[in-house]
């Protein structure tokens, strides 16, 4: 097993273990197509309120600026309503976040 692919296995197990529902692993690099994407959600004005999703456009489309020298990004996805209620000895995370 190559050296990433067991840092990926390592990195997912661990994530699981921590009790997270989703782990995935990509590349860091420019995301054209969500780019796109994403300009046109912000014309259409779909983050009403949310200003903030406005700023440092290029940031958010391209993980290699925001962290220079990145290699990959980690994805963490925890479900937001679960049928259970969270552990009272975990760190409280809001249902929305």
């Amino acid at each position: 097993m190559s050296a990433i692919k067991n840092n990926t296995v390592l990195i997912k197990e661990y994530a699981a273990a921590s009790g997270f529902d989703y782990c995935g692993v990509a590349k860091a690099v420019k995301l054209d197509d969500d780019a796109r994407r994403l300009e046109s959600w912000l014309n259409k004005r779909y983050n009403g309120s949310m200003q903030y999703m406005e700023n440092n456009f290029e940031l958010r489309v391209d993980p290699s600026k925001l962290v220079p020298g990145a290699k990959s990004v980690i994805t963490l996805l925890i479900n937001y309503f679960p049928a259970t209620k969270q552990n009272t000895d975990a760190p409280k995370i809001s249902k929305y976040a």
